[in-house]
């Protein structure tokens, strides 16, 4: 049921659009309910829903050129990486005092702020890197 709302843009929508679109949405869906990112991380979900979004987000996979094999790795690499994410919103998402003492014991090494753990802004930089990955991956023959 919480991830009723989330809509999947489309095969019409170029692949990287499409699978963040799907990911970033089933994580702010997901910020609605927070024990459920234990749940999906536990076991896949397979309601009517998730079933539409996995469908969704392997179309995009395939459509970005890798192999069968690679799809699914990734599909279970972006899931790992979205329940985490949801376990950092949920459990560490404010900058609280520990927040404080981490970013001054970084505070020598280059960037300007640390972001909050779990922010939207860590999400959406963290999945920009994995779709550079899943790029290379497919440029390098998908795990063919």
């Amino acid at each position: 049921m919480a991830l009723a709302g989330v809509v999947d843009p489309g095969p019409e929508t170029p692949w990287d659009q499409r699978l963040s679109g799907i990911l970033a949405a089933a994580r702010s869906a997901a910020l609605q309910h927070p024990g459920i990112a234990a749940h999906i991380a536990a076991r896949p979900p397979l309601g009517v829903h998730g079933l539409r979004l996995a469908a969704g987000i392997t179309a995009s996979l395939t459509e970005a050129g890798l192999s069968p094999t690679a799809v699914v790795q990734t599909l279970q690499t972006l899931i790992a990486y979205v329940t985490a994410a949801l376990a950092m919103a949920v459990n560490a998402g404010v900058r609280d005092e520990r927040w404080h003492r981490v970013s001054q014991a970084m505070s020598g090494l280059p960037g300007e702020t640390l972001p909050i753990v779990g922010s939207s802004e860590q999400f959406t930089y963290g999945l920009r890197l994995l779709l550079h990955g899943i790029r290379a991956e497919a440029a390098a023959g998908g795990s063919r």
